[in-house]
This record gives C-alpha cells, sequence and structure tokens, in this order.
C-alpha cells in the first residue's frame, strides 16, 4: 500500500487493464478520479486524470481542506464509455502525519 506525508501532493499510479484490448490509451474516455476517507467522505471529487497508455496518474493533494488526518483513503477512478461508465476501485492508500 502507498503512502503518502500529509500536507504533500503527490501523484498515485492506476494501471488499467483492459480485457478486450479495444482500448490503448484512456484519454478519450474523459478518465476522472475520486478520494474518499474511512467515513466515506468525499476529498477530491471527480478530478482530472492524466493519462498515459492505459496508465492513470492521479494528483493527491493532501492539503485540500486543511492537511489530511493519519488512516487509510481509497481512490477510485472512472470512465465514460458510452453508455458504460465503469469505476475502478477502490485503491486505498494511505496518509501519514509527520
Amino acid at each position: 500500500m502507498e503512502t503518502l506525508v500529509s500536507g504533500t501532493k503527490e501523484y498515485l499510479v492506476v494501471k488499467v487493464v483492459d480485457r478486450k484490448e479495444a482500448i490503448t490509451d484512456l484519454t478519450p474516455l474523459t478518465p476522472l478520479y475520486d478520494v474518499l476517507d474511512k467515513d466515506d467522505v468525499y476529498k477530491m471529487t471527480a478530478q482530472a486524470v492524466n493519462a498515459d497508455g492505459l496508465k492513470a496518474y492521479c494528483l493527491i493533494d493532501t492539503t485540500l481542506g486543511g492537511n489530511w488526518v493519519s488512516g487509510i483513503y481509497r481512490l477510485y477512478v472512472k470512465f465514460s464509455t458510452a453508455p458504460e461508465v465503469p469505476v475502478h476501485g477502490p485503491f486505498p492508500f494511505r496518509v501519514e502525519v509527520r
């Protein structure tokens, strides 16, 4: 599990696998991501993904709303592939106050 320090901004990378092998780039799918805390409160909502092929780079900004408390957070990545809107996750990560 990845660990981020509260008060930092860092990328978490999600590798996407297309079982049909029809997609080679996430960019046209308008990928977005959300981050929720242990109480299911959104810390980040509908943030744009920086995509490189099938890798989704999600910039986690632990300064939003004040520095985040120590704990486990969950990252979800969603795509628009009309008529579907798949959500991948949760991808848990830890935040530590130092």
